[in-house]
């Protein structure tokens, strides 16, 4: 009975770093899909960059789009005084070594000129770690229909 202890206790230990290691992939993994939308509410464009891979694609409305796509279409908006509120609701994150992919709800509360609104997506992320830096490299965005 104390041998069958010991060794539980030596496994316990011996793979608790691992354990340890999923779990703060999982957290980076989370920070860096809440980091990319603040920058984006922050009106942060070297931020945003920071949270992507150089190579980064975002699938949007059913067109293709690079970093450089996406910073042309949201710099018209900046400076305007656009409030955005993210709530990221995420349901399923799966890390496979330094590849991950993420399932999420994401709400946007949007006030502009004195103009409220809610958009809700649908959204899948592939993140990818290099040097130990996790970094967007898909982001799929399906709008979700209003609620009546």
């Amino acid at each position: 009975m104390k041998l069958l202890s010991v060794i539980i206790l030596l496994t316990a230990v011996a793979f608790s770093p691992l354990y340890g290691q999923s779990k703060t992939d999982e957290q980076n993994v989370k920070q860096v899909i809440n980091g990319f939308f603040q920058a984006l509410s922050d009106e942060d464009i070297p931020s945003l960059r920071s949270y992507c891979r150089t190579d980064f694609t975002l699938l949007e409305s059913g067109e293709i789009w690079s970093l450089d796509t996406l910073e042309a279409k949201i710099k018209p908006y900046f400076g305007q005084g656009a409030r955005r509120i993210n709530k990221i609701d995420f349901k399923k994150i799966v890390i496979k070594g330094t590849s991950a992919w993420v399932v999420y709800f994401n709400q946007a509360d949007m006030e502009l000129n004195a103009r409220k609104g809610t958009i809700n997506w649908l959204e899948s992320a592939v993140l990818t770690k290099n040097e130990g830096q996790w970094k967007l490299t898909l982001l799929h965005s399906t709008t979700l229909p209003k609620k009546k």
